[in-house]
């Protein structure tokens, strides 16, 4: 397993990169256990299998939820970044009558 380049621990609460570091950091761990159960089913110790699969379903689904979360934190960064319409309060055609 090789280190992940992002440490959530170098950016700010509220930054994305922070999101992204810890689904990372979930997804090594994910690795981590992928490669113990292919240990443990050579071994045959279903009970080392089983818990490894419960720990690696439960850290896959936290970094699913994260992705969710980064999704939503960027869908309002963008709005946030996106202009306001401009409101014109009278449209050249009232201003005639």
């Amino acid at each position: 397993m090789s280190a992940s380049p992002l440490n959530p621990d170098d950016y700010a609460y509220g930054d994305p990169d922070k999101l992204r570091a810890h689904i990372a950091e979930l997804m090594a761990l994910v690795s981590m256990r992928a490669n113990m159960a292919g240990d443990y089913a050579a071994l045959r110790d279903d009970a080392g299998l089983r818990y490894t699969l419960k720990c690696c379903a439960a850290e896959f689904r936290a970094a699913l939820n994260l992705l969710g979360d980064l999704a939503d934190q960027t869908e309002r960064e963008h709005q946030r970044r996106k202009p306001a319409p401009v409101s014109h309060p009278h449209s050249n055609s009232e201003a005639c009558v």
